[in-house]
């Protein structure tokens, strides 16, 4: 199992990271080398569609064959399986030893070669500790299809972990970020090649949430860890999305940002309030980048799409058009900087370290910080009563509150679900999908005058920055007058929906996690 994380360099800097490398370790010996290694498929990719990649690398007059898996998804984004053969040419064999083996059945005769990466790579051990030992390659080059001109340039440094922990990857990454310019390269050479040789100008998709499994006799600081963990991994592979102005990667990255927020929020007191401070506040920033962009990008699709029809004979809707996106813009350059700066690559480095690096709990045997050894099992149940008890407090008196109390009681609502959809897998799933069944419609149906509530004060921003503003000011009441109608025709469907959330059984009170009741029946 290979752990590695990988970041991006300009070409210009390539020469100053080689210094501070020299620099960190002076009693090392640095090697080069240079590394040509073709990557093979079949026809149909079917290597690709099964997450491996095979490649022949040819190495001081060797021939190494390698077939990997593509990195873990979720909470071990730095690991991936890994399995060599020394081969006899430059060419698969299918019968090797231990890559071989891990090729599927019958692909020996179909393999073509797709493309080459041909690197110099500039190799140097780091031993942070006696524990810990890191090679640190800085990889210089291009990646180019076997049988077309396309070429993509290489510039990146690679940090393996050899031995010991990997918080000193971490901490090795943010020395050099202190020297040049770094970003994380989620993709390999292999995704970089796949897309190269099939000239994919569409955009990079983007990554949604997936389940977080947890053993519920895991500690609440192993949860919450391998919970952070996947929570970054969505956020640092959506990237991608975001900086080619997808607007569902933005979407997702907030989404990432919230549960990671939902989640630390919810054990607050357990955690040092320094760390809490630091986490939330990188957190939030990176969230109030992001709102602008996701919020221009729901009224145009949400408030101004649906209403089109209804309202074709309105002169303004393109003109309000016209502004939305000429607004969108600004906010999407203003996500690009936030990404692209030195600070974010910093906070990410930073925040995947306290995931990884076993320091949540700061007092262990005492205090709240004592909590964090309690079994997730447990502790849970609480965090869900807690979360649905703030749920049915924003909700008393509905009929009679005001817009930014239902905003309120949407966000309890929200937080609410991101906690369950966090901890699922410890609960019966027939029982929790009824649950929260039951609360999407009513997270759908308050989003949605959510969306109205702030769609009216951005027509404000957007009258103020408009060539012709008379006109899209007019066009935008249409457009939120028509909605509000909407939600005044659904205001009694949703009474019912809240009162039939408020009413529902608790699920992780009605039965006992999943591995309790296994363990009861044993």
């Amino acid at each position: 199992m290979e752990v590695e994380l990988k970041l991006s360099a300009r070409a210009a800097d390539v020469s100053a990271l080689k210094r501070a490398l020299v620099e960190m370790a002076p009693g090392s010996v640095s090697s080069e080398e240079r590394l040509i290694s073709t990557y093979y498929d079949t026809r149909d990719l079917a290597l690709k569609r099964q997450g491996l990649t095979l490649r022949v690398r040819e190495q001081a007059g060797r021939f190494i064959q390698t077939v990997k898996t593509d990195a873990v998804t979720g909470a071990d984004m730095l690991s991936r399986g890994e399995w060599e053969d020394v081969v006899a040419e430059n060419r698969p064999d299918p019968r090797a030893t231990q890559s071989g083996a891990r090729l599927p059945e019958g692909v020996g005769d179909d393999l073509w070669p797709l493309f080459v990466t041909e690197v110099k790579r500039t190799s140097v051990a780091i031993e942070p500790t006696a524990e810990t030992e890191i090679e640190v390659s800085i990889d210089e080059g291009e990646i180019r299809g076997a049988a077309s001109d396309r070429v993509e340039p290489i510039s990146e440094i690679e940090l393996e972990l050899k031995r010991g922990d990997a918080a000193a990857l971490y901490d090795l990454a943010l020395e050099l970020l202190e020297g040049a310019p770094l970003r994380f390269e989620m993709r390999s050479k292999a995704e970089r090649g796949y897309r190269l040789v099939e000239g994919a100008e569409a955009a990079p998709a983007e990554v949604h949430a997936e389940p977080v499994p947890l053993d519920d006799t895991m500690s609440v600081e192993s949860a919450l860890q391998k919970i952070g963990r996947g929570c970054l991994a969505q956020l640092l592979r959506n990237e991608a999305a975001v900086l080619s102005g997808q607007a569902e990667g933005v979407h997702q990255m907030r989404i990432a940002v919230r549960r990671l927020r939902s989640a630390m929020s919810a054990v607050k007191k357990m955690l040092s309030a320094e760390d809490y401070r630091w986490t939330s506040g990188e957190l939030a920033r990176l969230a109030g980048a992001l709102g602008p962009a996701r919020d221009l990008d729901t009224f145009e699709t949400a408030l101004l799409e649906p209403a089109r029809d209804a309202l074709a004979d309105e002169p303004g809707l393109d003109d309000l058009a016209t502004a939305i996106e000429g607004s969108r813009r600004v906010a999407y350059d203003r996500v690009r900087e936030e990404i692209l700066s030195a600070r974010y690559t910093q906070a990410m480095l930073r925040l995947l370290r306290w995931f990884d690096g076993h320091t949540l709990r700061r007092q262990p045997t005492s205090g709240s910080g004592a909590l964090l050894a309690s079994p997730i099992r447990e502790i849970a149940p609480r965090l869900l009563d807690r979360r649905r008890r703030r749920v049915r407090r924003r909700s008393k008196g509905f009929a009679q509150i005001t817009p930014q109390q239902r905003h309120k009681l949407r966000i309890a609502a929200k937080k609410l679900r991101y906690t369950i959809e966090l901890f699922e897998s410890l609960f019966d799933q027939d029982d929790l999908h009824k649950f929260v069944s039951r609360l999407k419609r009513l997270q759908d149906d308050l989003g949605y005058a959510n969306d109205v509530r702030v769609g009216h004060e951005l027509l404000t921003e957007l009258t103020a920055r408009a060539p012709r503003a008379s006109s899209v000011a007019g066009a935008g009441a249409r457009v939120l007058a028509w909605h509000d109608q909407v939600l005044a025709e659904g205001e009694r469907k949703l009474h019912k929906r809240l009162r039939r959330l408020n009413h529902a059984r608790p699920f992780w009170r009605s039965r006992q996690p999943v591995e309790t009741r296994a363990q009861t029946r044993a």
